[in-house]
């Protein structure tokens, strides 16, 4: 009674040889061709410069310390990834397994919002460094004293405005970044305005206080 279940089975084992093999095959093709293309991409970014770029900024170099991760590496392994999950992706097909592949194709259509986001933000890093250094090296020419802490604060701003629209690139939620932004900005302004009402005042004491005794003066000779 058991011959009839143990031939079926056998028949589907012999039905799924072929179609393992070109699995197997598809998976072997599409891990060769994604570590080529990862190695690639990063040898193309390294010729850039794009690690020497993002070291420059004060942040970037922070990261690259702490983390022991390059930028090439990254995007190395995303687009390793990428060609990973289109060879796993035909061979679930090929194999039947629907769950997976649409699985798989999610994560696909994914990645390349994964790396614009970082993209995103490394240009904003690099953005926000550079016209920082501009406003305080002009600031600085110009006699303004407080020149350091508002070319810093300008690149905050920038640093938190780059993560804002990466983020979302990612179709990560930001809504609390948002409000972190919001009440920063406000405080830069509010600290902006006091900071100018100081200055002004301290500017402007000795002009009155000179005002004042000439007034003086003019008031006794009479």
């Amino acid at each position: 009674m058991q011959i009839p279940y143990l031939s079926e089975v056998l028949r589907i084992i012999i039905a799924w040889i072929p179609k393992l093999a070109a699995a197997i095959v598809v998976l072997v093709i599409g891990w060769a061709a994604g570590r080529a293309f990862g190695k690639a991409v990063a040898y193309v970014l390294d010729k850039i410069g794009v690690d020497d770029i993002l070291r420059s900024t004060s942040v970037g170099k922070s990261i690259e310390e702490r983390t022991h991760v390059k930028l090439t590496t990254i995007f190395d392994v995303i687009a390793r990834w990428f060609v990973y999950l289109i060879a796993i992706s035909t061979a679930s097909d090929i194999l039947g397994v629907a769950a997976l592949t649409q699985i798989i194709r999610n994560i696909l259509a994914y990645l390349p919002y994964l790396a614009a986001g970082i993209a995103i933000i490394i240009v904003g890093l690099v953005a926000g460094d550079f016209l920082g250094d501009i406003i305080i090296d002009v600031g600085k020419k110009q006699g303004i004293e407080w020149a350091d802490v508002i070319g810093n604060l300008f690149k905050v701003f920038i640093y938190l405005v780059a993560l804002l629209i990466g983020l979302r690139q990612m179709m990560i939620d930001v809504t609390l970044l948002e409000v972190i932004i919001q009440y920063f900005a406000i405080g830069v302004a509010v600290g902006g305005a006091v900071g100018l009402g100081i200055a002004l005042g301290w500017g402007l004491k000795d002009v009155v206080k000179k005002y004042a005794e000439e007034k003086y003066a003019e008031q006794k000779k009479e």
